[in-house]
């Protein structure tokens, strides 16, 4: 019975028409398959500008934490987003002695950058986002066959295993984004979601619709980024996953590594930097990227 409930789970993600609360951290954080210290409570991994009006802008963290002499960074990931985001992320990447990632797959499976499928519901809603609003997929973008990258997530056996033994917290996460999803009637700087002017604009004759569009998603998925760090502690996928991440970063400083980045989706990292203060870590500092520019 709990197989059958993890495989409907697995199987509901991929193939059926989602509510937005449900598709959104999709593309955010779960799985996918192939100094003056600051203060103690996680900050944000992803936010949205918007002012002044027409230079808005989604941005996601990196986030600094240093140990005496190591430093580690959590590098938040969203998994869809504007190439020119991509290439300065790979570089910063690339300066990483030591980049441990996020993807399920078999230890010493890499990825390679072949393209997405579209034979399922989520490929599919990806596909259309990146052709209507001109952006682009992490997997694509992102070179994990770089020397420095060590994979540092589940295995999809271990994966199905935990939702197997875990599905009915799974099912509970979801329902709950999409309760507080549904209960929520203005955006974290006041404003009424999805507010007549935003939606007139995205289907207006005339306007930019799809800048409109990217601008509501956008908003969304800060809102969404949010909820997730609320949650985060008592996700048990996220939970386990994170526990891959540290035992990587705990084997890499055994080998005397001195400075890592922690490549994961936003969502994770709230946990992960609990993780790393309780192993010593104190935040020092955060640096902003421009995930999905909106600026004209």
């Amino acid at each position: 019975m709990q197989a059958a409930s993890a495989r409907a789970i697995v199987a509901g993600m991929q193939l059926r028409p989602l509510p937005i609360a449900w598709l959104l951290p999709l593309l955010f954080a779960l799985p996918r398959l192939a100094h003056a210290a600051l203060p103690a409570e996680p900050l944000p991994y992803m936010r949205y500008v918007s002012q002044p009006p027409g230079k808005d802008h989604l941005d996601t963290a990196i986030g600094h934490f240093r140990r005496g002499n190591v430093q580690v960074d959590l590098v938040a990931a969203i998994h869809i987003a504007d190439v020119a985001y991509y290439r300065q992320l790979q570089r910063r990447l690339d300066g990483y002695p030591r980049l441990l990632f996020e993807l399920v797959a078999a230890d010493g499976q890499r990825y390679a950058r072949t393209g997405v499928r579209s034979d399922s519901g989520l490929s599919a809603l990806q596909i259309w986002l990146r052709d209507k609003l001109g952006l682009a997929f992490q997997l694509e973008e992102i070179d994990y066959k770089r020397a420095n990258f060590v994979h540092a997530d589940l295995g999809p056996d271990e994966l199905m295993a935990h939702l197997k033994s875990h599905w009915t917290d799974t099912l509970g996460m979801l329902l709950r984004w999409a309760l507080t999803d549904a209960a929520r009637s203005t955006n974290a700087d006041g404003s009424m979601r999805f507010g007549g002017l935003e939606l007139f604009g995205a289907v207006a004759p005339g306007s930019d619709r799809n800048l409109a569009l990217k601008r509501v998603l956008a908003r969304e998925l800060a809102e969404m980024g949010d909820l997730t760090q609320a949650s985060a502690g008592s996700d048990a996928l996220i939970a386990r996953r994170n526990e891959a991440a540290i035992a990587a970063l705990q084997a890499e400083l055994r080998k005397g590594v001195k400075r890592l980045g922690i490549f994961y989706g936003g969502a994770h990292m709230p946990d992960m930097q609990r993780r790393l203060e309780t192993l010593g870590f104190v935040r020092t500092g955060t640096d902003w990227l421009v995930a999905w520019d909106m600026r004209h």
